[in-house]
């Protein structure tokens, strides 16, 4: 199952790739800097930045803040990541920034598209991803 993240909702498209990837099939991800969350910049931004420097810089808990991180993240919320199914799980769930060469052709799924009849409150995943890397304490 390729799924192109594109204007997909995070939690949305996380769901679906948790689903399929517990049911033993191989998951890609494409696109996953151009994934949306829906809500306030301002209220995202800093439930992301208080969940980062939580604890300490030497025992943890340690969050990535690169794109693909902040969706492989999301999706092992949503599975059991202990339990040896969940382990093979998320060995089946690969995330890519962009789109690679070889599966430009491919046919992609498109799950949970944001509504663009109406203006929505939204941050992509990439523009998220910037903030953290140079937002200072």
């Amino acid at each position: 199952m390729i799924i192109d993240a594109k204007d997909s909702v995070l939690g949305r498209m996380a769901t679906q790739a948790a689903k399929a990837a517990l049911s033993g099939e191989q998951v890609i991800i494409v696109n996953a800097s151009d994934a949306v969350i829906i809500g306030s910049k301002n209220d995202i931004v800093d439930r992301y930045f208080q969940r980062i420097h939580v604890g300490s810089t030497s025992k943890g808990p340690f969050h990535s803040r690169t794109v693909i991180g902040l969706v492989k993240r999301t999706i092992r919320g949503m599975v059991k990541r202990k339990s040896v199914r969940g382990m093979e799980a998320m060995r089946h769930i690969t995330v890519y920034e962009g789109t690679p060469d070889d599966l430009k052709d491919k046919p992609k799924e498109e799950i949970a598209k944001v509504r663009s009849d109406r203006p929505v409150h939204k941050v992509k995943i990439g523009e998220l991803s910037n903030i953290l890397k140079t937002k200072q304490i």
